[in-house]
């Protein structure tokens, strides 16, 4: 991501100080993955800050951050206003320096930051801001956060996802509406037809397929699952695997019943585990905003989530989710018995499905939702704690921040789907960012 940063200042304050602090976050800043655009100078004049800003728009920077070094010329914002009107922004404003023998005030970037702030509300300029100690830690985190944001709002604009069938029987809300999907939320969805699939499968190299049965057999601890059932999943993923490369596919939605078990006498759990164990984010029963909620949760934590449905409240007010078998392995629990089994609900020696305690500790319970009036994110914290139960397959059971009642009413009351990605984080702050830059209203409980 190329992200434009510009200092702003005026000849009868510190700019020096400002130039000191530009480099000091210029610094604090620099990383691996993003491109920074700056002239490594504070701007005291308006033709220097207009010269500044015709060559930012010239690079076509994908966020400017605008830092009042000092106050500034209200001039320089009607032109960034003028010049990026659909580039987001970032204001930046610094806590007073105590200089030494210096009695007057160094910045007053306080109040720049406040009229620029003004500036943009007047105009209908969506923005986010930092303020703070050029020396703060939280500062820095805050601007990673909006960062981290609209590089996840752009590369949702570059995805394809793939429904692979379309949705199950009854689960209406598991479609979208597409071209509200592509506008409001970014990715192109594609299709990948279930008979198609398994003409791929079938097709599929003996030789390639039992080599992937070997891995399979290696990623688990114990599999009871007959060697048809292994085979069959081998094909399945090596299809799919073939498709994403193919047709540049980032996510999978899958149409996991009634076909795979009435045409090829298989359950897909156990693919499903797969994909989601190597990032590549793939939702049961053909659910478009579960996948959404999945892909965006990965793009924030590095890593794959529970993909679950919300089963229980216990007397104890200890909430149980679960699903029948597609988690992701990496997220078993420390010293549990990982295995790949029938699968606990469609039965008849039908496999592979994944079996296996959850990883216990921080949550998120997260699902996108396309509402009447637009896109709802709802976000629900919690500890994954100890289950009540034993259960086949996967289960995580959450003791929720706040209390369950508030939970279920939030749920309820905003019309929640039913399938939920949970997140091993706290990422309510970065998702509230996301939400804020995509458009999304936030369901916080």
């Amino acid at each position: 991501m190329k992200i434009g940063l510009i200092s702003l200042s005026f000849p009868n304050f510190r700019y020096d100080y400002a130039e000191m602090y530009l480099n000091i976050t210029l610094d604090k800043l620099k990383d691996d993955t993003n491109e920074i655009v700056c002239s490594n100078k504070t701007l005291n004049t308006e033709d220097a800050i207009y010269a500044e800003l015709d060559r930012l728009q010239s690079e076509n920077i994908d966020l400017l951050i605008v830092q009042c070094g000092t106050y500034s010329y209200g001039s320089a914002m009607m032109k960034i206003i003028e010049k990026f009107e659909h580039t987001p922004l970032l204001l930046w404003g610094f806590q007073e320096p105590i200089i030494e023998g210096f009695t007057g005030l160094p910045l007053n970037s306080l109040c720049g930051l406040n009229m620029y702030g003004s500036f943009l509300n007047k105009v209908d300029k969506k923005y986010s801001y930092v303020y703070g100690s050029v020396d703060d830690e939280k500062v820095y985190e805050k601007v990673r956060k909006t960062i981290k944001a609209i590089e996840i709002k752009s590369r949702l604009k570059e995805m394809r996802f793939c429904i692979i069938g379309g949705r199950v029987p009854g689960f209406y809300l598991s479609n979208v509406d597409e071209i509200r999907f592509r506008h409001e939320i970014g990715p192109e969805i594609v299709y990948y037809s279930i008979a198609s699939l398994l003409m791929d499968a079938e097709n599929m190299d003996q030789e390639a397929v039992d080599n992937e049965v070997g891995k399979i057999k290696g990623e688990v601890d114990e599999v009871t699952s007959t060697i048809e059932m292994l085979e069959k999943t081998a094909r399945i993923y090596l299809a799919i695997k073939s498709f994403a490369q193919a047709n540049r596919i980032d996510a999978f939605a899958i149409k996991c019943w009634p076909e795979f078990q009435s045409l090829f006498n298989c359950s897909v759990c156990g693919v499903v585990s797969r994909l989601n164990n190597e990032n590549i984010m793939t939702s049961c029963e053909g659910d478009i905003t579960g996948l959404a909620t999945m892909v965006i949760q990965q793009m924030i934590t590095n890593s794959p989530c529970f993909f679950a449905d919300l089963v229980n409240v216990n007397d104890a007010g200890i909430a149980k989710t679960w699903h029948c078998g597609p988690a992701p392995v990496c997220l078993a629990r420390e010293c549990a018995v990982t295995k790949f089994t029938e699968h606990p609900t469609i039965k008849q020696g039908m496999g592979i499905a994944a079996d296996f305690s959850m990883k216990l500790g921080r949550v998120t319970m997260l699902k996108l939702k396309e509402a009447k009036g637009g896109y709802k994110f709802f976000m629900a914290k919690g500890e994954g704690i100890e289950e009540d139960r034993e259960l086949i397959a996967n289960q995580l059971d959450i003791r929720f921040d706040s209390p369950y009642e508030k939970v279920i009413d939030t749920i309820m009351e905003n019309g929640i789907e039913h399938h939920y990605a949970i997140a091993y984080a706290d990422v309510v702050d970065e998702l509230k960012e996301v939400c804020k830059w995509i458009g999304i209203e936030p369901v916080i409980v």
